[in-house]
């Protein structure tokens, strides 16, 4: 994934500070609290019990056997002579017992449980990536209404100070139509807060259901990536695509696995006895034994073959899934591309308006101040400024939305944004530390580069 990017987000802060968090902290956070992060890892637990299972059946088996009851018998048997009497009869067995050949079909069942386990853990990184996605989401989009709401606020008092001199001049003048429209606009400024708070407390629910906790009065400007080409963009990392690539290789195996099903199995089997009374025959009867032990289905009814033809087809299924699958994410990621693009020239050309409103408020404030400018040019430039400015939030935040999609279609999100640790669950199912293995390192393509934070606009 060679891509440049900005430096991971929260670095260089130090801890954040009381009332304050940074988006690193808040993906911890909902990554320890989303529910549903950890019902796919109750999966993962259950998949590695299965595997578990599977492995079972190559190791050695150990089986204690006992009876114990009343045995009577009324002829000799071997040359025993029978009591013809009523004996309590009781024995114990230990027996021992292990594979020695199946032609690989415990082995191939084992594999095949193996890869649905991995299969299993890179859903729950996908889920992960996706839980992370939703906070990065909704942690902009709280900054970004809260960023509204000061321009929007702005704009009110702009609108009061051109509502009191429209009132002034009314009373010097005798007219009140400018007082009027002063007014009406004023009213509508104070509406564009009020949907501006209301937008703010829509985000603030999501965060609160994501991360668990309120939203804290500080949220620290996290730095977004800036991806130079979609070409750079590797979409076999995908958590979700690794994943149906496991769940093919289970299915080949799973197949190889039929073929040896029905096939001799041959057993190394070892058994001791102690009994008394055995048989209604007075006495010990105690023995000892190690065979090889056989075991061979010769006819099964077409069963083996039809098992194989749905394991063929589920061969093809997963081919056809994995195809799919990174299809859809490349399909997906190249509409996000396309946006991010787009949102980039549109930037430029907003700021680019921005500044030239500036130049030209200022102008109009003196011609006022000269009384060569009308009153309501005053409002009318001064709306313009709000809705510029209100625009460029809402594309930079936008920006930043489309940047981190493009990280998590490449499952490089939580890498970047909080840190290689917290890609997969910091326990295996067995409560060990997890094995980092390569997908889980930060790629050494991705380079670090202070480009400037959200918001902040360029000083040429």
């Amino acid at each position: 994934m060679a891509f440049l990017a900005t430096a991971r987000a929260g670095e260089g802060g130090g801890a954040a500070s009381r009332g304050s968090v940074n988006l690193k902290d808040a993906i911890t956070k909902a990554l320890a609290h989303d529910p549903t992060v950890r019902k796919v890892f109750a999966d993962v637990i259950q998949a590695d019990g299965f595997a578990k299972e599977m492995r079972a059946d190559m190791r050695p088996q150990v089986f204690l056997e006992a009876s114990a009851g009343a045995e009577r018998r009324d002829r000799s048997s071997d040359g025993f002579l029978a009591s013809d009497e009523w004996l309590f009869s009781r024995s114990a067995s230990l027996v021992g017992r292990q594979l020695l050949w199946s032609n690989n079909y415990f082995s191939n069942r084992y594999k095949d449980a193996q890869q649905r386990r991995e299969a299993t853990l890179m859903l729950e990184k996908q889920q992960r990536e996706l839980t992370a996605y939703a906070v990065t989401g909704v942690f902009l989009d709280i900054i970004h209404a809260r960023r509204q709401i000061m321009y929007a606020e702005n704009n009110v008092a702009e609108h009061s100070r051109v509502l009191g001199l429209a009132k002034e001049r009314a009373e010097a003048a005798g007219t009140q139509a400018d007082v009027d429209l002063s007014d009406a606009r004023y009213n509508l400024a104070l509406n564009l807060v009020r949907e501006r708070r209301l937008a703010l407390k829509q985000a603030e629910a999501k965060y609160l259901r994501l991360v668990g906790e309120p939203v804290p009065n500080t949220l620290a400007m996290p730095r977004v990536p800036s991806v130079k080409s979609f070409a750079s963009l590797d979409f076999h990392k995908n958590w979700h695509y690794k994943a149906t690539l496991h769940q093919h290789t289970a299915a080949t195996l799973q197949k190889d696995a039929l073929k040896g099903k029905y096939a001799p199995r041959f057993y190394l089997e070892g058994r001791g006895t102690v009994g008394q009374d055995v048989d209604g025959i007075e006495g010990r009867d105690n023995s000892a034994s190690a065979m090889i032990v056989m075991s061979w289905d010769l006819i099964d009814g077409g069963r083996r073959k039809a098992e194989i033809q749905q394991a063929s087809a589920d061969i093809e299924r997963q081919e056809a899934i994995t195809q799919e699958v990174y299809e859809t994410i490349r399909q997906d990621a190249a509409a996000h591309w396309a946006d991010y693009t787009s949102a980039g020239y549109r930037l430029d050309l907003l700021r680019k308006y921005s500044k030239s409103l500036k130049g030209t408020v200022g102008l109009y404030r003196e011609q006022f101040d000269l009384g060569t400018r009308p009153l309501l040019s005053m409002l009318d430039i001064q709306n313009e400024v709000t809705s510029a400015n209100i625009r460029i939030a809402e594309e930079e935040r936008d920006q930043a939305k489309l940047g981190y999609s493009l990280l998590y279609f490449t499952s490089g999100l939580i890498t970047y944004a909080a840190g290689a640790e917290h890609i997969a669950t910091p326990r295996e199912p067995d409560g060990s530390p997890p094995a980092r293995s390569m997908g889980d390192r930060v790629p050494q393509s991705v380079e670090l580069a202070n480009t400037r934070p959200l918001g902040q606009r360029n000083s040429k």
